[in-house]
């Protein structure tokens, strides 16, 4: 049964502004780092919904093929304080991990805006890869088209400004990516 809490969070926002507000959470869940993966954060995801999940169960759920990629965000997640590395007392091989610290509160934010929790995420972040069309899209791609959906229509500047006072090159370079890709346009 959803708090008091939670249902005032769904309803008190629009759609976009929920969008915006869900992503800012995953950058908080993810140790402030806009350029993080989508990819990364369904995993964290994944792990806080089957918590002491293995690494290889993760590849086989999310269909993730490369074992190095996975090693990778698995490792940037344990070292930025995201996640616990547990090992299993059964098969001393398996390696069991879950969310921790400020990694699961901020997760938890974000799950507050989805009746199914999880899997409302889990769709949540299907769509912007499926809008997004990059082999790698971010959160900061993401918060991009949450802001143009919440305005509808913004200049550059104030898109730009509503990021997370990244680097300005960083920043240009995803919109233009965007543009590139026709995912967005500039009206000029």
């Amino acid at each position: 049964m959803d708090s008091m809490k939670t249902q005032a969070k769904r309803a008190m926002h629009t759609r976009g502004q929920k969008s915006c507000l869900v992503i800012d959470h995953l950058v908080e869940a993810l140790a402030g780092d806009p350029s993080s993966s989508i990819k990364r954060v369904m995993i964290l995801n994944h792990i806080d919904e089957n918590p002491g999940i293995t690494q290889t169960e993760i590849m086989k759920n999310l269909g993730i093929k490369s074992k190095t990629t996975m090693n990778r965000d698995i490792d940037w997640l344990f070292n930025y304080g995201c996640i616990h590395r547990n090992q299993d007392r059964k098969d001393g091989r398996a390696i069991k991990l879950e969310t921790c610290g400020y990694a699961k509160r901020a997760l938890e934010s974000a799950l507050d805006y989805f009746p199914k929790r999880h899997k409302g995420l889990q769709n949540f972040l299907n769509r912007y890869i499926k809008v997004l069309k990059q082999a790698r899209p971010t959160l900061r791609d993401a918060r991009i088209i949450a802001t143009l959906y919440n305005k509808v229509k913004s200049s550059k500047p104030e898109l730009i400004d509503s990021l997370y006072n990244g680097p300005a090159t960083t920043d240009n370079r995803a919109y233009k990516k965007l543009l590139d890709d026709g995912v967005i346009k500039d009206d000029g």
